[in-house]
C-alpha cells in the first residue's frame, strides 16, 4: 500500500492510523478527511472536541487542554468542552487552576451534564488532606471523649454494671409494623417474648396485609408475657405506620423491629444501659444476616450482604457516626433503631419515603444528638426475596437523591445544632464537602456556598483553610 503524505511531510501507512498532527484521532477523522474545505464550521468544531477528547482519553492531558482551548477561543459558551477542560486540569494535578474552572461554570449550563457535579466532587474529595487541621483535630479529641469507644466486651461489662439496679432503668417498648409477612411474624414477635430483660410493651400494627399475616399474628401473641396491643386495618405505608405504634407507646425508649427479623435475646438488655451510659438519645448495633430459613449468611454467600456490610463498615472509615451516616445508612434498618420517645417528638417522626424512612430519620437524628453504634451483632436481618432492597435500583436512587437534598437543606437552615458534632459544613468544613462529593451530593447545596468555597484556593495548607473557611457564610 503506498504511503500518504501529511501536510507536515511525514509519510502515513494508512488511512486508519494515528494522524501525526498528534491529535489522537484517526488520519482519516482529522488532516485526512476528505473535502477539508467543504466542511462546515459545525462540522470544523465538532472535529476539534473529538480531537480534545481523544486526547484525553489518551492520556495526553496537556495537548487535550490546548485542543479544549482553541475550540473555546471559536465557540466560549460550548460547556461541555469547557467541563472536560476543568476535568483534564484536575488530571493533571493543576488542582487551583481546575478550582478556577469548575468555578467558572457553576452558573452555566454546565451543571446539567452528566457527570458535572461527580467530577466536582472528585476534585474536592482528593484535596481534602490527610493530614487534620488542629481545629479538626481538637474537634475529634472532643468527639472521642464524649463518646468512648465500645469496642471491648469486658470492658462494656463493667459499664452495665456500673449502671443502676435495671428496675430503675428507663422502660422500654417494641413497636413492630406488620405487612405481608406471614411466614416470618411469629419468629420476631418470639423474639420479642425471649428478651432477657422484658420491654413495657409490645405494639403491633398490620399494615394491610392479606397473606394470612393477621392471623399468625394474633396466633403468636396469645403467649405474651407482658402486655400487646394488636391493631390490623388497612394499608397506610411503613412510615404512617411507625409512626402510629410509637404514638401509643408509653416507654421512654423505642425498640422498633420490622415483621421479618429478630432480635437477638440480649438486645434491650445490652443496648439500653450502653445508651445510657454515653448520655444519648438514639443509638443502633451491628447487624448479622440470615436466609429465609433462619440459617446464617455472610457477605461471600449473598452479595446484597455485601452490600449491607459495606455500608456498616463505612463508620471505620468516617471520624464520626454522623459523619457516616452521610455515606450510607449505617444502621441498615429502621428495626435495628433504639431511641428515647422525646427524640421521635422532637423529629416530627419518620417522613413518607418507601425505601429511606429509616435513613431519613438518623440523618435528621444527627443533627440533634450523635448515636452510639454498638459493637456487638444485636440485630438479625433476614434476607429474601420480598426485601426492598431486591426491588429496581432506578426508584431507591431517585428517592436516596431526595433524602439527601432534603437534609442538605435542613442542615444549612441553621448555622448550629444541639449536636455540636452533626455532620454540617460549618462543624467539618473540608471533610464534610469531600463526603458529598464522594456520595455524588455536591449538587445538594446551595451554589452560593460552592462558590464560595471553591474561592479559597486548594494549595492552602489545611490550617490555613479553616481559617478561609471560617470566613464563608451559610
Amino acid at each position: 500500500m503506498p504511503l500518504i503524505r501529511h501536510q507536515n511531510g511525514i509519510d502515513v501507512s494508512s488511512r486508519n492510523a494515528p494522524c501525526p498532527c498528534k491529535s489522537g484521532l484517526r488520519y482519516k477523522h482529522c488532516c485526512g478527511l476528505l473535502n477539508t474545505n467543504t466542511l462546515t464550521a459545525a462540522e470544523r468544531h465538532e472535529r476539534n472536541r473529538q480531537a480534545g477528547l481523544a486526547l484525553q482519553r489518551g492520556g495526553r492531558f496537556f495537548q487535550a487542554v490546548e485542543a479544549y482551548d482553541a475550540v473555546l477561543r471559536e465557540q466560549g459558551e460550548d460547556w461541555e468542552v469547557a467541563h472536560m477542560r476543568a476535568v483534564t486540569l484536575y488530571q493533571l494535578g493543576l488542582m487551583d487552576e481546575s478550582r478556577a474552572a469548575f468555578a467558572a461554570l457553576l452558573s452555566t449550563p454546565a451543571v446539567h451534564f452528566p457527570g458535572f457535579w461527580s467530577n466536582l466532587g472528585l476534585l474536592l474529595a482528593s484535596v481534602c488532606s490527610d493530614h487534620l487541621s488542629s481545629f479538626l483535630q481538637n474537634k475529634l479529641v472532643e468527639y472521642r471523649c464524649m463518646r468512648p469507644a465500645l469496642t471491648n466486651a469486658k470492658a462494656n461489662q463493667d459499664q452495665r454494671n456500673q449502671i443502676p439496679h435495671p428496675k430503675k432503668l428507663p422502660t422500654v417498648s417494641v413497636v413492630m409494623p406488620v405487612y405481608m409477612h406471614a411466614r416470618y411474624v411469629a419468629e420476631a414477635i418470639a423474639s420479642v417474648f425471649a428478651q432477657t430483660r422484658h420491654p413495657l410493651e409490645l405494639i403491633v400494627i398490620d399494615d394491610g396485609s392479606i397473606d394470612g399475616t393477621i392471623e399468625h399474628c394474633r396466633a403468636a401473641l396469645v403467649a405474651a408475657p407482658f402486655p400487646v396491643t394488636f391493631i390490623a386495618r388497612e394499608n397506610r405505608g411503613a412510615a404512617a405506620t411507625l409512626n402510629q405504634g410509637i404514638a401509643l407507646a408509653k416507654g421512654d425508649f423505642i425498640q422498633l423491629l420490622n415483621s421479618d427479623d429478630r432480635l437477638p435475646a440480649e438486645r434491650i438488655a445490652t443496648m439500653l444501659p450502653m445508651l445510657l451510659e454515653s448520655n444519648a438519645d438514639w443509638g443502633y448495633a451491628r447487624v448479622s444476616y440470615m436466609d429465609t430459613h433462619g440459617q446464617p449468611l455472610d457477605r461471600l454467600a449473598d452479595a446484597r450482604v455485601a452490600v449491607l456490610t459495606a455500608a456498616q463498615n463505612a463508620t471505620v472509615m468516617s471520624s464520626t457516626l454522623g459523619l457516616a451516616m452521610l455515606r450510607a445508612n449505617s444502621a441498615i434498618s429502621s428495626g435495628n433503631l433504639m431511641f428515647r420517645k422525646r427524640l421521635w417528638e422532637t423529629l416530627g417522626g419518620f417522613c413518607d419515603y418507601r425505601y429511606n424512612h429509616d435513613w431519613d430519620f438518623c440523618l435528621r437524628a444527627t443533627l440533634q444528638c450523635e448515636p452510639v453504634l454498638v459493637p456487638h451483632p444485636l440485630y438479625e436481618y433476614r434476607i429474601h426475596d420480598r426485601n426492598t432492597i431486591t426491588e429496581a435500583a432506578g426508584d431507591p436512587r431517585m428517592e436516596h437523591g431526595k433524602v439527601m437534598a432534603a437534609f442538605v437543606s435542613l442542615a444549612q437552615n441553621q448555622p448550629t445544632w444541639p449536636n455540636s458534632f452533626a455532620p454540617t459544613f460549618a462543624n467539618w468544613g473540608d471533610e464534610f464537602l469531600a463526603l458529598l462529593g464522594a456520595t455524588d451530593a455536591l449538587q445538594h447545596l446551595p451554589i452560593e456556598l460552592i462558590e464560595q468555597v471553591l474561592q479559597i484556593p486548594l494549595s492552602l495548607t489545611p490550617s490555613d483553610r479553616i481559617g478561609e473557611e471560617s470566613c464563608v457564610s451559610l
